[in-house]
């Protein structure tokens, strides 16, 4: 994969949806790359054929809200445990900045932030913007 200077996790939640924009922004101001990247953590293959529609109409969308920015975005859709395939990610492009939502779409709060954010922003080898 090209190296990428900020990459955007979405799971199509209004808090993901806060991280686009920013992602967008970003991007834009300082005319640098950016990959948008949904994981789909369904076992079963039923959900899982929907769950990849859902993506792929998602990711559609950051690409569209970024060519009105005149952003090229980078679609990426993954099979996989959320925050360990966006940390896996970010390192084999040499991400600079993950851009990620406060909340997951499960709408489960956390006390300080989703579990697939804090592992992140635990984990990852590079900075992590958490939008709210």
């Amino acid at each position: 994969m090209p190296r990428v200077d900020v990459l955007l996790a979405t799971d199509g939640s209004e808090s993901a949806k806060k991280a686009e924009i920013a992602a967008l922004k970003i991007t834009n101001s300082y005319n640098v790359r950016m990959a948008a990247l949904f994981v789909v953590n369904i076992p079963s293959m039923s959900d899982r054929k929907e769950m990849i529609q859902f993506g792929e109409k998602i990711l559609e969308d950051v690409e569209k809200e970024g060519k009105k920015m005149g952003v090229k975005v980078q679609k990426i859709l993954k099979l996989g445990s959320p925050a360990e395939t966006i940390l896996d990610v970010a390192n084999n492009m040499n991400v600079h900045t993950i851009v990620v939502g406060a909340e997951g779409k499960k709408g489960l709060k956390r006390v300080l932030l989703g579990s697939v954010a804090g592992k992140v922003v635990q984990n990852a080898q590079c900075s992590v913007l958490v939008a709210r």
